[in-house]
């Protein structure tokens, strides 16, 4: 599906509208060091204004064809297309955001890596649906990536746990409405 240079890739993705503050810098520069697994690739589903900085810098790096940007794509193309990662990034976050693009991860059985934070700390835990970092020390993103990457048992114990997540902790329409349908009875 994603073309030659891809087979056994180890795919990091990222889904959404990316912005400066989302950190995907810190994927391609990771990808560009001596500690990234040379099979790591990017798949960047979706756009935004971070977008034509991002290209550059994978040029400047020398990355070429190991990052892929698809653009704007259909809603019903999505699932295809994180179907094919094998890392969910959410590089950084801003204190009062609730990702959409995790929940997506987590039905599709991903394993992401993600910072400790109390918002994000609502629906991922460490070792069980994800891999948190400490944003605040340097490089523990990157050293996340790292241990990602030569581990493919951890990666699949945390694809394992986010998909049970999403039945295990209520994320889905159907628990949402009984829970409103219950707040509104009471």
């Amino acid at each position: 599906m994603l073309g030659p240079g891809w087979e056994n890739a180890l795919v990091l993705g990222f889904t959404g509208f990316v912005r400066d503050w989302h950190g995907v810098d810190r994927v391609l520069h990771w990808m560009a060091s001596p500690s990234a697994d040379p099979r790591a690739r990017l798949l960047m589903v979706g756009d935004g204004p971070a977008r034509p900085e991002l290209e550059r810098l994978a040029a400047e790096l020398g990355l070429g064809e190991r990052v892929r940007f698809t653009g704007v794509v259909n809603r019903e193309e999505v699932p295809a297309l994180v179907a094919a990662f094998d890392i969910a990034l959410q590089p950084a976050v801003v204190a009062y955001a609730s990702p959409l693009k995790l929940f997506e991860y987590l039905a599709l059985g991903k394993a992401i890596i993600a910072p400790r934070q109390p918002n994000i700390e609502e629906v991922l835990v460490d070792g069980s649906n994800a891999l948190l970092f400490d944003p605040a020390r340097p490089e523990a993103f990157e050293a996340g990536l790292t241990r990602l990457g030569s581990d493919a048992a951890l990666r699949q114990r945390l694809a394992a746990g986010a998909a049970a997540s999403i039945h295990q902790q209520g994320l889905t329409w159907q628990a949402n409405a009984r829970r409103v349908a219950a707040l509104a009875a009471r």
